[in-house]
């Protein structure tokens, strides 16, 4: 039975989306700092030896994937469900601004769209579902499985916060 390692993104280069006046997911496209990189490489030293790598497909996660991989010499394999949060549904928010009401208003509601009402953003269920359903294809694996995600899919899965290039385990249940 696999044991879950949720591990955080290093730290991404948002203001080069500022810059770019990226939109949407066009966001999600940013690399790491130079310093998310040295957070990565130090935390592939905190790691238990794992048997699979699995990683969001953004690129602020890939990377992180990416580094870890190497340094580890384990396979890696990219779920595209295990994406960030979506602060719009619509895909066309524009700025950290935006992204910051949407994420204040998820807290207020404490993740869940109120009753009767639909928001802009993706609600915490939605989150779960989509990540524990990848999660489930690899509960058969032997030994500990690292999955490279982002901040509030790990909060939405544990309830915890964890700093970039941060982790902890994930045994299940939500």
């Amino acid at each position: 039975m696999a044991r879950f390692l949720l591990i955080r993104h290093g730290q991404a280069d948002y203001e080069l989306a500022e810059i770019r006046r990226l939109k949407g997911l066009g966001r999600d496209l940013v690399p790491l700092t130079p310093a998310g990189v040295r957070q990565v490489e130090a935390t592939a030293t905190s790691l238990p030896a794992l048997a699979l790598l699995l990683s969001s497909p953004m690129t602020r996660a890939l990377q992180t994937a990416a580094i870890l991989a190497g340094r580890l010499g384990v396979p890696l394999q990219v779920e595209y469900e295990l994406h960030e949060w979506l602060p719009d549904l619509t895909g066309t928010y524009d700025g950290v601004e935006a992204v910051r009401l949407a994420h204040e208003d998820y807290v207020r509601c404490k993740g869940e769209w109120p009753p009767g009402e639909r928001r802009a953003w993706e609600p915490r269920s939605a989150v779960v579902s989509r990540a524990t359903a990848v999660l489930r294809r690899y509960e058969h694996v032997g030994g500990h499985v690292g999955v490279v995600c982002h901040g509030v899919v790990i909060d939405a899965l544990t309830r915890v916060s964890v700093e970039t290039a941060d982790w902890v385990e994930y045994s299940g249940g939500a």
